[in-house]
């Protein structure tokens, strides 16, 4: 099941903090045009049906916004102060190379702070509140700065696609355009060989600040079945403990099954069943509490048996994140046979918790 490098990285690559994810969403509709009629809502969602016009309809989600800066002000010397876009860390700003996507083009940036040594002894190991921190593009006044970018520029880290090892990528964005690649390829593959549902994708917009996208599609979706895709948390590092992380979750081990809030047990259990049937490795983890994820929106609507689908990753919320392009196929290829299994059997009712 080797992962189409080429697909994540198009999509990887693409510039989309959370209100801005045009790019990126443009790099899911040209993909999935051939396949039929590509609908966009004022928000920027995206989304596709594949597959027979019918009573079961399944959807899949995954969010296709980034975490990112925006810049609030220029000042007398040409520096640009920025907010966080989602969940940016203070640290991850001193030194970086960061890119501003004004409207003339993309404007190289580096992250700058008080040189470290003239931070007293004892704060020299503290990140800087992101307010002490600002963005230097080498301008020599505001005036000159402002011909560049201005007040609202997104800016995201540099990007960077590289292959580790043969299957392990590691690239900017991952949360959550792993999620979205997985849309992608199990539309293909429906589309290819399908059941007797109708598979519908769809790439949310905001997931990573107000969840707005899934909130919106949340009114208008009525499906059987929803399947939530997002990035997870590896333990598999030396910086990572599996017991805190409610559960083992390796790289290359397959996609991860939310057991708990995040799911409907019912489909759980199809869904390890389908697996085993497909001979997809699959890896099981607890979910307590919110998921976190577009998952807690959709599943309020309360009209969908809802699965919690996720990906493992290492370095989440970073400028390069690492995912294992085995796992990712996994998903899609379960996706795709978890749909023709629901289309079989899968009548709305089954799926009401038995006590």
């Amino acid at each position: 099941m080797s992962a189409d490098a080429a697909l994540l990285k198009s999509l990887c690559l693409a510039p989309g903090p959370t209100g801005f994810e045009a790019p990126a969403q443009e790099v899911v509709r040209r993909r999935l045009a051939p396949l039929g009629e590509v609908q966009v809502d004022p928000l920027g969602n995206v989304w596709l049906d594949v597959g027979p016009a019918g009573d079961q309809q399944v959807v899949v989600t995954a969010h296709a916004d980034q975490i990112g800066l925006i810049v609030t002000y220029v000042d007398d010397h040409g520096y640009a102060s920025v907010e966080k876009i989602g969940g940016v860390a203070p640290l991850l700003v001193p030194g970086r190379h960061f890119v501003i996507h004004g409207a003339g083009g993309p404007v190289h940036a580096v992250g700058g702070k008080k040189p470290t040594h003239l931070i007293p002894a004892d704060e020299r190991d503290k990140a800087p509140a992101l307010a002490e921190q600002f963005l230097d593009i080498g301008a020599s006044s505001r005036e000159a700065a402002l011909e560049r970018v201005a007040v609202g520029d997104p800016i995201t880290f540099t990007p960077e696609f590289i292959e580790l090892s043969p299957g392990v990528f590691g690239t900017q964005a991952l949360d959550d355009r792993a999620g979205v690649y997985c849309l992608v390829r199990a539309l293909e593959l429906y589309a290819a060989e399908p059941g007797a549902a109708r598979l519908s994708g769809v790439s949310t917009v905001h997931e990573e600040t107000t969840f707005m996208g899934a909130k919106a599609q949340a009114k208008r979706l009525t499906p059987a079945v929803m399947i939530v895709v997002d990035a997870d948390f590896c333990s598999d590092t030396p910086a990572a403990d599996a017991k805190k992380l409610a559960g083992e979750v390796k790289l290359g081990a397959g996609p991860v099954l939310g057991r708990g809030a995040g799911s409907n047990q019912r489909l759980l259990a199809i869904a390890r069943e389908v697996a085993a049937a497909e001979g997809i490795p699959v890896q099981l983890k607890a979910a307590p509490e919110a998921m976190s994820t577009d998952a807690d929106e959709l599943m309020a609507a309360g009209a969908a048996a809802t699965l919690s689908l996720s990906l493992p990753v290492r370095y989440m919320h970073s400028p390069l994140e690492v995912a294992h392009g085995d796992d990712l196929e996994a998903a899609a290829h379960l996706i795709a046979a978890l749909a023709r299994r629901v289309g079989q059997d899968g009548a709305p009712e089954s799926f009401v918790p038995r006590i």
